[in-house]
Formats: C-alpha cells, sequence, structure tokens
C-alpha cells in the first residue's frame, strides 16, 4: 500500500470520526446548558480528529520501531499519556487564540478518548505490519520454489541435448550459468524492473534456442517507457517456459506500462478446462499477494494469451 493511499485513508477516517464527533459535542454541550453552533462543533471535532491525523505518521513510526509486548507495552503507556497531553495542550492554545471560549475548547478535553486513539494508531500499525510481513515470506518462499523447478528443467533439457550435440550442450550450460547469475544478483529484491526481467527471460530464451534451434521463434515487443517499471521477480520466466513447452514454437512476450503478456501459437486453448500446473499457480499466487492479477484467455495466434496486469 503507497504512502498516499494510507494518507488518504487515514484524512478520511479522520474526517468521518470529526462529523460524528461534532454531533456528539453539540449535543454534549446542549445538555450542559451552554449550547454551541453547529460551526463551533465542526471546528472543534476537526481540530482534535485533524490534529490525531497528522500525529499518525509519528505513532505509526514509534509502533514499529517498539512493538506491543514485553517492555515495549510499558513504554508505549508512558508515550501515550505523553502524546496525548502534549496535542490537547497544543490544540487547546491554538482553538483559544482564535476566539472559542474556554468552556467549549473543554470539550475536547477528553482523556480516555485520547489515550484509546493512540493505542488504536499504534495496534493497527502493528497488525498492518504483522500483515506484510507474513505475507512478504509467503512471496519469498513462493519464488523459492520456482527457481529449483526452473533449474531442474533446464539441467533435464541439456542432459537430453548432451545425447545429440555436445557443443549445443555447452553452450546451453553456460547460457544456464549466466542465468543463475543474474537471478542470484536480484534475488534480495521482492521487485526487479522490467528491464531486468526482460534481461533474464532473454537469457532462458537463449536457452531453449541452442536445444530446439530455428524450430523456436521468439519475438519481443517492448515498450521503452516500461522498461523502467518494477514488477515481482522472476515472474516471466516460467510464463515463458510453458509456452516453449506446450506452444507451437512461436512466442510473442510483450511489456507495456503496468501489463506483462506472452502469447504462443500453440494447438489451441480453453481457459474454462486448462488445468493449471506449479508454474502457473506459483505466478497466480505470488501476483496476487502483490496486488497484482493474471489473466489467461485464447491469443490471437491461436494458442494460450498469459497477461499479468500490475496495478499502479
Amino acid at each position: 500500500m503507497s504512502r498516499t493511499r494510507i494518507a488518504l485513508i487515514t484524512l478520511g477516517a479522520s474526517t468521518l470520526l470529526a462529523l460524528l464527533f461534532a454531533m456528539q459535542l453539540r449535543m454534549d454541550a446542549s445538555y450542559s446548558g451552554h449550547p454551541i453552533t453547529v460551526g463551533q462543533a465542526l471546528v472543534l471535532a476537526f481540530a482534535g480528529w485533524y490534529g490525531w491525523a497528522l500525529l499518525t505518521p509519528l505513532i505509526a513510526n514509534i509502533a514499529r520501531r517498539v512493538p506491543l509486548s514485553g517492555r515495549g507495552i510499558a513504554l508505549h503507556a508512558v508515550l501515550s499519556i505523553v502524546v496525548t497531553m502534549l496535542k490537547i495542550v497544543v490544540t487547546s492554545e491554538l482553538l483559544r487564540r482564535s476566539g472559542f471560549t474556554p468552556r467549549s475548547v473543554s470539550l475536547l478535553v477528553n482523556v480516555p478518548i485520547s489515550i484509546a486513539t493512540y493505542w488504536a494508531i499504534a495496534g493497527v500499525t502493528r497488525a498492518v505490519e504483522t500483515y506484510r510481513a507474513r505475507r512478504k515470506a509467503e512471496v519469498e518462499l513462493l519464488r523459492a520454489q520456482i527457481q529449483p523447478h526452473f533449474l531442474f528443467n533446464a539441467l533435464h533439457g541439456i542432459s537430453e541435448l548432451m545425447h545429440e550435440d555436445v557443443d549445443a550442450a555447452d553452450r546451453a550450460l553456460t547460457r544456464v550459468s549466466e542465468l543463475l547469475r543474474a537471478t542470484l544478483d536480484t534475488s534480495g529484491r521482492p521487485e526487479i524492473t522490467v528491464r531486468e526481467e526482460i534481461g533474464m527471460v532473454e537469457r532462458y530464451v537463449d536457452i531453449q534456442r541452442v536445444r530446439f534451434g530455428d524450430r523456436l521463434q521468439v519475438a519481443f515487443d517492448v515498450d521503452p517507457a516500461a522498461l523502467d517499471r518494477l514488477v515481482p521477480n522472476f515472474i516471466l520466466q516460467p510464463l515463458v517456459e510453458n509456452a516453449v513447452r506446450h506452444g507451437g514454437g512461436t512466442i510473442v512476450i510483450r511489456a507495456q506500462d503496468g501489463m506483462l503478456e506472452v502469447e504462443d501459437n500453440g494447438r489451441g486453448f480453453d481457459p474454462a478446462t486448462a488445468r493449471e500446473g506449479m508454474g502457473l499457480s506459483n505466478v497466480r499466487a505470488r501476483l496476487e499477494a502483490t496486488g497484482a492479477r493474471l489473466e489467461i484467455t485464447r491469443g490471437t495466434l491461436g494458442g494460450a494469451l498469459v497477461r499479468i496486469v500490475v496495478p499502479s
């Protein structure tokens, strides 16, 4: 989730709470015999909750560094009181200088709610961070599964080629070494640029060309504007491998801003009855974990068209 989206969610939640709180302030003031206008109630409520919205990045940063367990709880208990008192003092002073009476400003001084707000922000932050860590671990596990699978298939193909053309097998083994080196260079990054991803696919295609020769025709249609776009690491290779194994020998790989495609001219494709093997299932799971999606349809070449749509 981007920072802009988080900021918009925080602003939206603060606005909703402020509107609800304004109604409560007006009712409380009426019951106390010192009514306030709708405008005054709105200003007081928005000053209070937008104050918490401004404090949210600070509290979230603290929550990321200090766990809500053990000694961390004691530290958060102290910080929740300190932050609440500072927020109340600053907000009250600003409102008084804006012309609000001390009595009306006192409506904002609700220490229990303020402390609960601090803990709510800290708790949501920790929950989101825990979720992100778990999803990242799942994605890394899926990526770790696909790489040995690819390596096994590549080495199996080379072992078969050894009985037909030793020189070709040697060239293919060199390409495998280059691809593995490139894979290791990017192994610590969950996302890489389209340029790097296409580069690894080109190395994989070179390996297959050594094996299949002119029977394999691969074309790249890459928009230069998409080269610096980030995509999940090692996401295209399993799709290209499927196209090589099940296609008719012609493959087109496309890259546009926010979209990657692999199309082949295989015997035909029916999405309703097709079964996904390890490669496609793995890619789909990794994409879902990152908010992207996988679409499989019949392509214009007659075979499968596999499309990756990456959100902005």
